[in-house]
């Protein structure tokens, strides 16, 4: 059971070069796509592996390991050929500069000994760039304002703002499975509609990373004070 469910997780990798090759080959609409099936992928497989494995299940195989490893090709190598292939950031310098901000800092957020705390919450942002630069495509973004969300995103990774992890934070749960949910089938609705994504479609691909944020800024306000609580 545990080597089917670690080979499961593999198949993410393989979804990973699928979105690489559709990136290739110009078609923006099957990358995303395949990063979305990605995303499906990842957040059913630890849920599986929780449910169905023992707690002293082992093999020699590190699923946690695994993971970061599919995790980084599908949700930085692939947005980051994405933004150049799609010429959503300027193929100069200062596009040059965008992406090698994305992949460096990425790099340092996978390889964090503190990516999250014990109730689940990133620490920075997390390299979600599987749905931040779909979103921004479908939102037809110009270079700069594109340049702008990278930069500031790729920052925060090495902050420790926190992110709920979607799947496996129980405080605002609901909230938080929501505003996942409503991201991707808003890039979902939006890709499949593309070009010509209706008001109410380019509403959905919005109100999704929006929830993201506030769950985000409350949970800071929340730490705030409770520091300031114990002081």
């Amino acid at each position: 059971m545990s080597l089917a469910l670690h080979a499961f997780t593999a198949t993410g990798v393989l979804v990973g070069m699928a979105a690489l090759v559709a990136v290739l080959d110009g078609s923006a609409r099957m990358a995303i796509i395949w990063l979305l099936v990605a995303q499906l992928i990842d957040g059913i497989d630890g849920p599986l592996a929780r449910r169905l494995l023992p707690d002293e299940a082992t093999t020699k195989f590190d699923g946690y390991v695994l993971d970061l490893v599919i995790d980084f090709v599908t949700c930085v190598l692939v947005p980051a050929a994405f933004l150049w292939q799609f010429r959503m950031v300027n193929h100069d310098r200062s596009g040059m500069i965008a992406v090698a901000a994305l992949l460096m800092f990425s790099s340092l957020w996978f390889s964090r000994t503190d990516q999250q705390d014990a109730d689940s919450w990133f620490h920075g942002f997390p390299a979600a760039w599987n749905m931040v630069v779909p979103t921004l495509w479908l939102l037809d973004s110009s270079p700069t304002v594109t340049m702008i969300v990278v930069g500031c995103l790729s920052i925060l990774t090495m902050t420790n703002i926190q992110f709920a992890h979607p799947v496996r934070v129980v405080q605002w749960r609901i909230w938080n499975m929501s505003a996942i949910s409503v991201w991707v089938f808003g890039v979902l609705l939006g890709t499949i509609w593309s070009p010509q994504v209706p008001a109410m479609v380019v509403a959905l691909v919005i109100i999704g990373p929006v929830m993201v944020a506030v769950a985000t800024v409350a949970r800071s306000v929340q730490v705030t004070r409770e520091i300031k609580l114990f002081r």
